[in-house]
């Protein structure tokens, strides 16, 4: 049985990304400060430059086509810091807090990769913006493993 593709609009994947972007820096932000080794708090300064230079980007491509970048909705945005707020109340780890991140990292993964996998143009800004968050991605949980 062949997979049927959504339709997705070329819009609508770029706001996809800017809300994945844009999730990924909120979690980091709501994270650090319960941060306590520098050099995983300077792994995840870094990863947060990246989602917010992915987020500008997207958010600079949608403006180009006259759409506005809208944010996740405040009960998912609310749902992700109750999570983070509950999974970092016994431990605040640095190998827990790792853990933390790869798992937001392969949500990300999932996400764009779904989207790629679902959208008919391989040759569009947000598909090479996808993969290379994807690869963004990919980078990030290979440095986090080492705090594990």
């Amino acid at each position: 049985m062949q997979a049927i593709k959504e339709k997705i609009t070329e819009e609508s994947f770029l706001g996809a990304i800017y809300k994945n972007a844009k999730m990924g820096s909120e979690s980091i932000i709501d994270l650090l400060p319960r941060v306590q080794n520098n050099a995983l708090r300077s792994a995840m300064t870094l990863q947060l430059d990246g989602y917010e230079r992915y987020a500008a980007t997207a958010a600079k491509a949608l403006q180009k086509r006259d759409v506005v970048a809208k944010e996740e909705n405040l009960m998912v945005r609310m749902g992700a810091k109750i999570g983070i707020a509950f999974n970092t109340m016994l431990s605040v780890t640095t190998s827990h807090i790792a853990e933390l991140m790869i798992e937001g990292s392969n949500m990300g993964i999932t996400d764009m990769t779904k989207l790629l996998n679902n959208y008919k143009s391989a040759d569009s800004e947000a598909t090479r913006l996808a993969r290379e968050i994807v690869a963004f991605e990919e980078h990030n949980i290979e440095i986090l493993k080492g705090f594990l």
